[in-house]
Formats: structure tokens, sequence, C-alpha cells
């Protein structure tokens, strides 16, 4: 009897481990088979070549246990198929890295982004971001209630001088480890700068680009360095009436008729020019200078310049943008990645580092930089003062008279006066409301 007893009691002690243990493996599975909390980021290719977008998302599931961050290519966004899913409260993405303000002007004057304004603080308080750049994600909220920001740019191009120094050292335009800086507005001492680089330049003393986009940037950066602004007085457009519009536009051409200036009407021939090593300056983005290095593969080839006065008035800046979908449920992941990740020192300097990105933070053009460190306080001084296009309701036909009558009057094919009276003739009656806050 006591050994039945026994064998009972080995029975009920043996079945009571196996069971508990079935449960611990039970718990257990369910803890290792649950879903990890999924934040879906969707980003255009080229942001996958020039930003460490995967390298940074490891780096916060690592620091997230339990988060997972699921990358998506895409070639370019397409505003209609997104906004049809956000119509029925649905989002295949919780966050987007890239577009420019024209990319997602239709998103935006539509109110399908969540406001962004709450992320500036600490780190990314509004004092701490390069103003030219900040400013370009501050838009009119869509029921007119004042300003906000839909998108935060996490990085800058900006529109400068950029000068091969080897040759500008032939020239004698270089002192104390710098450029000389070219003296001033008066057309003897402007044109006397590039005629001497133009002298030890075989493809010119200075190449531009005149197609749709860049001939905005050739034109409007002048105007803004020689006065601070580019606007026309009345709101109307650009500034085509001023006496500074009038010079600046006179002294492309001349530069152009002078054989000083390389003009071109493709981006892949203006940067084919640059690229050669022949030509004295380039005026474009900082990160289109940087294709320089990447042929001699030394940095110390390219260096900044700009236009007398950009450093005081600024330049033409441009952006990429951070943005969330007002229907996303990942509100809260979507921003503690754009801090922790996006605007992170190494992102941020990496782009800079390999190929030119401004970083969208002040506090990142200095200790990390790893090439071009000298003329970080320059790009700084310049991108801070910078402004960035208005993205007027009728912009696209805006950019279709400009691109008539500004290329062909810096290719000298009409006059100076002309060119002027036609933009201000065709453009009266386009509407000129901008979406953007200033």
């Amino acid at each position: 009897m006591k050994q039945k007893r026994t064998v009972f009691f080995a029975l009920v002690l043996f079945a009571g481990a196996a069971l508990f243990a079935f449960a611990g493996g039970q718990s257990e599975s369910k803890s290792q088979g649950a879903a990890p909390h999924v934040l879906k980021v969707a980003a255009q290719s080229w942001i996958f070549t020039k930003f460490p977008l995967e390298e940074v998302a490891k780096k916060f599931e690592a620091d997230h246990p339990g988060t997972h961050i699921q990358l998506t290519r895409i070639d370019k966004w397409d505003a209609a198929t997104y906004i049809t899913d956000w119509s029925s409260g649905e989002t295949q993405e919780d966050l987007f890295v890239g577009g420019t303000g024209s990319e997602l002007a239709p998103v935006i004057a539509g109110g399908w982004l969540a406001p962004l304004d709450g992320m500036l603080t600490g780190k990314m308080a509004s004092d701490k971001f390069v103003g030219g750049i900040l400013a370009d994600g501050r838009y009119k909220k869509p029921d007119g209630s004042g300003a906000y920001y839909p998108v935060l740019p996490f990085m800058g191009e900006v529109a400068i001088l950029n000068v091969n120094t080897t040759l500008l050292k032939k020239a004698g335009l270089w002192e104390n480890d710098a450029p000389v800086p070219i003296p001033g507005w008066k057309t003897a001492e402007f044109l006397g700068w590039f005629k001497k680089l133009g002298a030890v330049s075989p493809l010119g003393a200075n190449v531009q680009i005149w197609d749709r986009e860049f001939m905005q940037y050739d034109y409007l950066s002048g105007v803004k360095a020689m006065t601070g602004t580019f606007l026309a007085p009345d709101g109307k457009g650009f500034d085509v009436s001023s006496p500074a519009a009038h010079a600046w536009l006179t002294m492309l051409q001349r530069l152009y008729k002078d054989n000083l200036g390389a003009w071109t009407t493709t981006d892949i021939d203006g940067f084919a020019k640059w690229k050669s090593n022949e030509a004295g300056s380039f005026f474009a983005a900082a990160s289109h200078g940087t294709e320089l290095i990447s042929v001699t593969k030394n940095p110390a080839d390219l260096a900044y310049l700009d236009w007398p006065g950009a450093d005081k008035n600024g330049s033409i800046i441009w952006t990429h943008a951070v943005w969330v979908p007002k229907v996303s449920k990942e509100i809260p992941l979507a921003e503690q990645f754009i801090r922790d990740a996006i605007f992170s020192q190494y992102f941020q300097q990496w782009s800079f580092n390999h190929y030119g990105k401004l970083p969208a933070l002040k506090a990142y053009y200095g200790d990390g930089i790893t090439r071009l460190k000298a003329d970080m306080p320059f790009l700084l001084k310049v991108a801070d003062s910078s402004s960035s296009i208005p993205l007027y309701k009728d912009y696209e036909q805006y950019l279709d008279v400009l691109s008539k009558y500004l290329p062909a009057a810096a290719y000298g094919r009409m006059s100076v006066d002309e060119a002027l009276a036609k933009i201000q003739a065709e453009s009266a009656n386009l509407d000129f409301t901008d979406i953007r806050a200033r």
C-alpha cells in the first residue's frame, strides 16, 4: 500500500512539473513570438545612397527593444495615391524621409500631414537649426489660422560659388590659405576677378546651368546678395524691376559675352564641365561642388565663395524634409525616430562628409566634420541667411514664363530690358499666393 501511495505522489509531482514546464514554455513562446512594434518608413531611393538610413534604423532597433523599422524604397512621391489611402483613414507608411516643398505642396495644402511643431525642443529647438533650412519647413495652416511645421527639413542645399583651388592659385586669387573674395559689384572689379580666373581656366572662369530649375538660383542669388531679398516689392513674383535686378542680369550677360561664363542648358553638361577639373568655378549647390573631389580625390581642390554680400544677405536654399501622415497610428514612435536617428549627429554629418549635403542643425558644422572643415563657418553663415523660393499657386506657370526669358538674356539672345519687361507682362495675371509662411 505504501508503495502504491509513493508511486501515486510521484506521478502527481511529475504531472505538476510537466504542467508547469508546459505553461512556462507557453509563456516564453508567446513572449518570443510577440509581434514587434513596427514603424513603416519610406524614402526615395537616392536617400539610401546619400544617407546611412539602414544603419541608423538598425541602431534604433537595438536602442528600442521590441521595435522594428520597416524600410521601403520608392522612386518618387505620388500624392494622389497617398491621399486616396489617407481619405479612408489608412496609410501604407508612417514616416517619409525626403521630399521638397514643390513635391509635397499638395499634401501640405490639403492638411494631410501631422504638425511637427512640438518637436522643436532640446537639440532641435528652432534656434538650433540653420535659419534658412528651418524656414523652408514653415507653412501657412490650411485653415488660415496661422503658421506651422507640417514637415521638418533634415538637410539643405545652398546655391553657392564652388571654386577650383588649383586654378585660383594659378590665377593669383589665393591668399592666407583661402580664396580671394570677389571685391564688389562694380563692373570693372567683378569682371576683373573673373578675367584673372578665366586666363588660367581652359573651360571658362565660371560654369552655370540655365535649365528650368537652376535658372532661378542663377538669377535670384545675385539679386539677394545685393539687396537682401529677391521678391518683387508688390509681392507678385520675383524682383524683375529694380536697379539690382537689371544690374545682375546685365552682369550675367557680360560674363557670357566676354567668354568668362560657360553656360549650359542641362545639369549633366554642367556637372561634366566642372568635373573636368578645367573650370575655375561652378555656381550650383554646395554638394554639387564636391563632385570635383570625386574626380580629383583631394578635398583641398575645392573651396567655397559667393557673390559679394552673400555672407550677410544669404543665397537661395532648398531642402528635403521628413513628414508624417496625420492618419498614422505611430506618430509618437515616428517622432522618436526622427529625433534619435534622422537628426542624430552621425546621420547628418555622414552625408556631408560623403556627399556635401548640409546638416540642418548648427551644432553639426563643427566637430565630426572630416573634410572641408575650414569652409564650414562660411557655409553656415550663408545658409543661415538664405531663403527658399516661394511655392506660388501658379508656380509652374511662372517657371514657363521665366524659362523663356531669363536664359535668353543670360546668353545674350535678348536684351536685359526686353527680357525683364516680358516677364512682368506675361506673369501679371498669375496667382502669387504662397503656401509657405514667411
